[in-house]
């Protein structure tokens, strides 16, 4: 779930409403949407009552999030059994096979490769529109290829696991190739109780390890055990979360997670992946069952570098970075080499722009910043020399302080490359307005026509890009100018200081068709972001709207939605059952507490540790 995506990579979005008829969509009431925030009617008009079905404000009103309100009787409703997500299928494979000889998981890795390859990936989902932004989940609707698949790949584990005699005495034991048949069961439990509980995630009951036995008739030769290992890896309780908790006395509706369901539950939250034996130690001796227990498991969780991994996932998604394009694409074009000059993009200088915004996000959570330092944070975390002589800093070692920017325009955040890169010459203000509006605000945008090419703006002689778009866009009584003149542009236009590579500038350079230099004109960076509601004041660059957004407090209460629709891979219900978790985050933000401390929220809330059933 994204605007930077191929589908709606360009910014022509505005310029098809103009040239298509295709208009009606620059036109509709913003809101009504499942997850909005303003399902109830859209925004509000110059008076504050809703307005009209179709109507946009003439002023052009800002819609403000409404507050979280907390209501301890409301049940949050969740997905009854969800799949794990591709990256969680195969982490719990190398997790169960790592349990009984670390040195198979390679090999194992190796043996499914095909399969997974064809296995199908997560999609984006918790899109506040469908279309842009969102977050990677795991498709819940059951298909042929995954019930296919999932049976591939569980076969082939267990051909590598028996590949021979001397493979089977290592996973299960030499009671496992000799010939006294008497101690055939034990060796099978032996092999349960290290590699089925850790793919299923708790220890099996003697009735259990009897229905895996007998499935296989009590038989230890090569093509019964491969059977057994396959058994494992289909069941219900490998592929799903699966959880049934205890009836809660005074909440009828929920249901208390057992210790082990609630392991699995934080270690695939915070790791993506299965319980590690100390989680599972805590599991077993009920440590986790208590308060102090619980949290001294989600402070050790949170510690542990796997944490950062998958927050690295968070990020990438809510920044949308990995929509940032090809930068090397138009290398060889005379004027895409004329305008670059000494600096030569590649796959390496992206990566490296994506890193940065990540290294920024890791330090703020390390150092205890506030979510507002992560926007307003300004070092260098560029590892790439390239990138380092775009922003004008030394080259960071990726250890210790991190250069500070020195250019004064340079605000933190939505000044960095990541978010000013484009693969050509020009910048692209629509895309950067629609990112700060729907995934840095959540304010939903009317979907652009769906006939929209997928082509850049043309840019016209002597004319800055700014002046393009405004006059595409924002002509007065086009459809086009209600969305792009008040919600969009002016937000993308704070950071036209910074050409299409992120680099400083005070003027925008023009180029005839062989590269040379024929003009150039001043930037305009000043405009009416309308950040909250019909805010009328005026921000003259990427600094200004910075503090701006901050001051607003209306990136936290988007910074709670967008963390909760990736922990649960879902949009906040809109009848209030997960406003109690929401208003927790957003307070926890609100109140300046460290990020990481933020980010710990959702696992300390007492919800995490129940499930509804209704």
């Amino acid at each position: 779930m994204k605007l930077r995506r191929r589908v709606v990579r360009s910014s022509v979005a505005a310029l098809s409403c103009l040239l298509s008829g295709a208009i009606a969509a620059c036109t509709g009431q913003i809101g009504s949407r499942p997850g909005d925030p303003f399902a109830d009617g859209g925004p509000p008009s110059a008076d504050g009552s809703p307005l009209a079905d179709g109507a946009l404000p003439t002023d052009a009103r800002t819609p403000v999030a409404p507050a979280f309100r907390c209501d301890p009787a409301q049940t949050p409703l969740e997905l009854p059994l969800r799949r794990l997500g591709r990256a969680q299928y195969t982490n719990a494979i190398d997790h169960a096979v790592r349990a009984i000889d670390g040195a198979l998981v390679g090999e194992v890795r190796t043996a499914i490769a095909p399969f997974m390859d064809r296995y199908p990936q997560d999609h984006l989902g918790a899109s506040i529109d469908g279309k842009h932004g969102g977050y990677a989940s795991a498709d819940q609707t059951v298909q042929q290829q995954h019930i296919d698949l999932s049976y591939d790949v569980a076969t082939r584990v267990g051909e590598v696991l028996t590949r021979d005699a001397a493979r089977i005495g290592r996973v299960f034991g030499a009671c496992a190739t000799d010939t006294n048949t008497a101690n055939d069961a034990a060796c099978i439990d032996a092999f349960l109780d290290s590699f089925a509980a850790r793919a299923l995630r708790r220890p099996l009951s003697a009735e259990d390890k009897t229905f895996y036995r007998t499935a296989i008739g009590g038989r230890t030769a090569a093509a019964d055990l491969a059977d057994l290992v396959a058994l494992v890896l289909s069941a219900p309780q490998f592929l799903y979360h699966v959880e049934h908790g205890a009836a809660m006395a005074d909440r009828p509706t929920r249901f208390q997670l057992d210790p082990w369901e609630l392991a699995a539950r934080l270690s695939f939250h915070f790791w993506q992946e299965p319980p590690d034996e100390a989680l599972r130690e805590a599991a077993r001796t009920g440590a986790l069952a208590t308060d102090a227990g619980f949290a001294a498991q989600v402070q050790r969780l949170f510690d542990d570098p796997r944490t950062e991994r998958a927050l690295d996932r968070f990020f990438r998604e809510y920044l949308w970075l990995d929509t940032l394009p090809s930068l090397d694409s138009r290398v060889g074009d005379p004027v895409f080499d004329a305008f670059r000059a000494e600096v030569s993009p590649s796959p390496a200088l992206r990566n490296a722009m994506i890193d940065d915004v990540l290294s920024s996000a890791r330090n703020t959570i390390r150092t205890g910043g506030a979510l507002t330092a992560l926007f307003d944070d300004r070092r260098s975390y560029a590892r790439d020399a390239t990138l380092a002589g775009i922003y004008r800093t030394p080259v960071w070692s990726g250890t210790g302080d991190a250069p500070t920017f020195t250019e004064a325009q340079r605000a933190g955040l939505l000044t960095r490359a990541a978010f000013l890169s484009t693969g050509t010459i020009n910048t692209r203000p629509i895309i950067k307005g629609v990112f700060i509006r729907i995934g840095l605000l959540c304010d939903p945008i009317p979907a652009p026509p769906n006939n929209a090419a997928a082509t850049p703006i043309p840019m016209l002689e002597m004319r800055t890009t700014r002046q393009v778009v405004e006059a595409l866009t924002e002509a007065e009584g086009t459809p086009c100018a209600g969305c792009h003149s008040s919600l969009i542009n002016p937000l993308g236009f704070a950071s036209e200081n910074f050409d299409a590579l992120g680099r400083a500038r005070a003027t925008q350079r023009f180029f005839d068709a062989m590269g040379r230099v024929v003009g150039e004109a001043p930037v305009n960076t000043r405009s009416t972001p309308l950040v909250s509601g019909s805010d009328p004041r005026e921000t003259a660059d990427a600094v200004q709207l910075t503090r701006t957004l901050i001051e607003s407090n209306r990136l936290q209460a988007c910074f709670a939605r967008q963390y909760f629709r990736f922990t649960f891979g879902r949009l906040e219900r809109t009848d209030g059952s997960d406003d109690c978790a929401l208003s927790r985050l957003h307070d926890a933000a609100l109140a300046g507490r460290p990020l990481g401390e933020v980010l710990r929220v959702v696992a300390m809330d007492p919800a995490f540790r129940s499930r509804s059933f209704q």
